[in-house]
């Protein structure tokens, strides 16, 4: 039946039949996010993480992935919201919002909440409008909370533009290296200034030029520091499996639990989530899991 064919009350009910269905449906996607999570099946498939894998394969856009995955981490902690987001008390955005107040209180002040606390702020933000929610949460910051996330806008096909909230001190440190650098760069640029600092820290920290530690690399302290760079090098100083620069660290390929040794042929670089899935394939997720971290 053509919905301009229906009557108002029954236009109505079916919305809210369809509404309670969406938001047990969340539930129950948030339910298989943590398990993929827990298995780490976005490394198997070769995602460098569970936010890759939400944008890339299951479609979602950068906000409602990490909507989703905030959600999905918080209904592991505090179980009974649960009942709040198919009741349609709070939604992804209040869950969104009391998140970030959770991350920034434990970046900027040390504060971790606990469960109680979490259950106690959602309940003074359940039902209520989003603005009244933000001015909720807002007020129970002990810091300022940047308002806005790092952004990333392409400009040319050579340029980008990138914002981003930065503390004061860092403003002085920046004015000091303009400084030091006044004599040969009198009118240095930002992005010239951090492409400069970038430079220096891949010189110092690139694995494929650097030697990895030894509690990085898992290799015991009679290995070759060369032959971990030449690993690196010719991985490329990316993730062999998803191709991820970020977290990288040198995997046994046959594990050393099981008697692989430190040879060449028996090292490949993964990054932390890739190498989190091997184990969990060689040892189980049962086993391992009180080894892996978010």
């Amino acid at each position: 039946m053509n919905l301009i064919d229906i009557g108002d009350s029954i236009l109505i009910s079916r919305l809210e039949s369809l509404a309670k269905a969406e938001r047990e449906l969340l539930a129950k996607v948030l339910h298989h996010l943590r398990e993929v999570e827990r298995r780490r099946l976005f490394a198997e498939l070769g995602y460098k993480s569970l936010h890759d894998f939400a944008t890339k394969h299951l479609a979602y856009s950068d906000d409602q992935a990490y909507r989703r995955i905030a959600a999905m981490r918080l209904l592991k902690e505090v179980p009974e919201i649960e009942q709040k987001i198919t009741s349609g008390e709070i939604s992804l955005s209040h869950i969104s919002l009391a998140q970030n107040l959770f991350n920034q209180e434990r970046k900027y002040s040390g504060k971790i909440f606990s469960k109680e606390q979490k259950q106690e702020i959602f309940s003074q933000i359940s039902t209520k409008p989003i603005r009244e929610a933000e001015r909720i949460t807002a007020s129970m910051a002990s810091q300022h909370i940047p308002a806005k996330p790092d952004q990333i806008r392409i400009v040319t096909e050579e340029k980008v533009e990138l914002k981003f909230q930065a503390s004061r001190s860092l403003q002085d440190k920046i004015e000091k290296l303009k400084g030091l650098l006044a004599h040969k760069k009198p009118n240095i640029q930002l992005g010239e200034l951090f492409e400069q600092l970038c430079d220096i820290g891949l010189k110092q920290l690139d694995p494929g030029k650097v030697a990895t530690s030894r509690k990085q690399c898992g290799i015991n302290k009679n290995s070759n520091a060369e032959v971990r760079r030449e690993i690196f090098r010719n991985a490329g100083n990316k993730c062999q499996n998803c191709g991820s620069t970020h977290a990288l660290q040198i995997d046994h390929i046959h594990p050393k639990a099981k008697g692989g040794l430190d040879t060449k042929e028996n090292l490949r670089v993964l990054c932390r989530n890739c190498n989190q899935r091997a184990a969990i394939k060689e040892f189980g997720v049962g086993k391992m899991e009180l080894y892996l971290k978010v």
